[in-house]
């Protein structure tokens, strides 16, 4: 399947550190970038359960996301629901890494 839309800047790699959730606005929609030791992992930054902001700072032992609204949490990796009440897993954005800077697929404006 073939992707549209383009792929933008959203931050460079070293400023990212393993184990933290960091958010960043691109395109007038907020991301956050989950950082762990597999990898750079990206979502939109609201929780699906409660349409709550995730907020920036440590993962919870390292690989969870969690939302401040009721608790739900998430595989960092691949954003499925680790603990209720979520049900649905988190909206992951294509992205890759570009000479040192991560990229995101815009495909939704």
């Amino acid at each position: 399947m073939e992707s549209t839309g383009t792929f933008t800047a959203v931050v460079t790699t070293a400023e990212l550190r393993p184990g933290f959730l960091t958010t960043h606005m691109v395109e007038d929609r907020e991301l956050i970038v989950a950082t762990t030791a597999e990898g750079f992992h990206v979502y939109d930054a609201t929780c699906p359960h409660s349409d709550f902001q995730l907020v920036p700072g440590r993962l919870p032992k390292g690989c969870l996301v969690e939302c401040p609204m009721h608790g739900a949490r998430f595989d960092a990796a691949t954003g499925a629901v680790t603990k209720g009440p979520a049900k649905d897993p988190l909206d992951p954005i294509e992205s890759r890494i570009v000479d040192g800077t991560l990229e995101v697929l815009v495909d939704w404006i």
